[in-house]
């Protein structure tokens, strides 16, 4: 089984020769080149009668391998329209050897995807398509070379009618018919598209759309089916619908994984200092939160102190000291009040006796001589 690989590119192809044909004029290529970055596939849908268009398409698949490996390096839209135009004029080279083969040509639609660049590039002749489904929408890359397929790209006919056109399989260009250059006018139609994640390409030959719808095409690629059964899966729907021509389907998927983004060598430490600056943050609350306790232990059977009881001790003597000599302040100052107050009270007495003795006279009928000495 076909498995994504690691730029998340799957590739597969397969060809059948249908209902109604006894020959596959019908090729295809689908394959790494160069390096395991760029991948080249291609549909191919020969023409011309009896053998022709097998020689035809085999001539376009050979030469266009061995000139993209010959000439590696340039630019990869023009190394795959100059790769296109030297299988064109090797196939003008045989037609002129071989009057069997002077009617063979070939149609083809190539892409050459470049992943690392995320490109890619288209070179297309005929009626053979490419169409991009993404988001499950299914869109037509390529541009019919016919004018029943200009007429349905303008909107003149319904996809149904043109499918039923008998001018169908009528072509404009073609490679092989004539010589070319690279930039000659109404030779190759070239574009370049955007190469997006979860994108498929289907490449095809016209055995395909002239028998399914957009619709079908698109419900196949819808499915959840790897991609192997996918391709077989739009082959046989062809098929079912009546297989009138040669069928063939490449399919290039691009699914890469998506990783994440690692962070730079600065981040981790910006992050270990956002986590300190974060704790101390955090410790300092807690701090303002929570007084800071203090536990002393002397040994293991010692109980904490208590810091309450060793203040108290502290503070005793002190309430003490203080408290005698307020004591003694106050015995000093009542003594002073109390002789303070006796010494008035004796100075007030002696004057009272004074002004006693010098204002009151006091008269006896004893005389003087007659007293005791005592009694005086």
């Amino acid at each position: 089984m076909i498995q994504t690989d690691k730029n998340g590119v799957a590739l597969f192809g397969a060809t059948n020769v249908g209902k109604v044909r006894t020959n596959n004029e019908d090729n295809l290529i689908w394959q790494t080149l160069w390096d395991d970055s760029h991948y080249l596939a291609v549909a191919i849908d020969g023409m011309g009668g009896y053998e022709g268009g097998e020689v035809a398409a085999a001539i376009a698949h050979d030469k266009i391998i061995e000139y993209l490996e010959t000439y590696p390096n340039g630019e990869r839209i023009e190394l795959l329209k100059q790769a296109v135009t030297f299988a064109n004029n090797a196939i003008v080279d045989r037609r002129e050897t071989s009057t069997e083969l002077s009617s063979m040509g070939c149609v083809l639609t190539a892409i050459l995807v470049e992943v690392k660049a995320k490109r890619v590039n288209m070179v297309h002749v005929g009626d053979s398509r490419l169409y991009m489904f993404s988001e499950n929408k299914l869109v037509k890359l390529s541009h019919d070379h016919s004018l029943v397929g200009y007429r349905e790209e303008q909107g003149e006919l319904t996809e149904e009618e043109a499918m039923n056109h008998p001018q169908r399989s009528v072509i404009s260009r073609d490679v092989g018919s004539e010589r070319h250059e690279v930039n000659d006018h109404n030779f190759l139609e070239s574009d370049i598209f955007p190469l997006e994640p979860e994108t498929t390409f289907l490449l095809c030959s016209d055995g395909l759309p002239d028998m399914i719808t957009s619709a079908q095409i698109t419900s196949v690629l819808q499915s959840e089916h790897n991609i192997e059964d996918r391709v077989n899966g739009l082959i046989d729907a062809a098929l079912v619908a009546g297989g009138k021509d040669n069928v063939t389907a490449v399919l290039l998927e691009y699914s890469p994984q998506v990783e994440k983004p690692q962070p730079t060598a600065a981040e981790p430490v910006r992050e270990q200092m956002a986590d300190k600056h974060r704790d101390k943050k955090s410790t300092h609350k807690e701090e303002k939160k929570q007084p800071q306790r203090t536990e002393v232990r002397l040994d293991e059977n010692t109980p904490p102190s208590d810091s309450s009881t060793h203040s108290g001790n502290k503070r005793l003597p002190i309430f003490l000291f203080l408290l005698l000599i307020a004591m003694c302040m106050g015995f000093g100052v009542g003594y002073l009040v109390f002789n303070d107050k006796k010494g008035a009270d004796a100075s007030s007495k002696e004057n009272v006796i004074h002004d006693t003795i010098r204002d009151t006279v006091y008269l006896s009928d004893t005389s003087a001589k007659d007293l005791l000495p005592r009694s005086k």
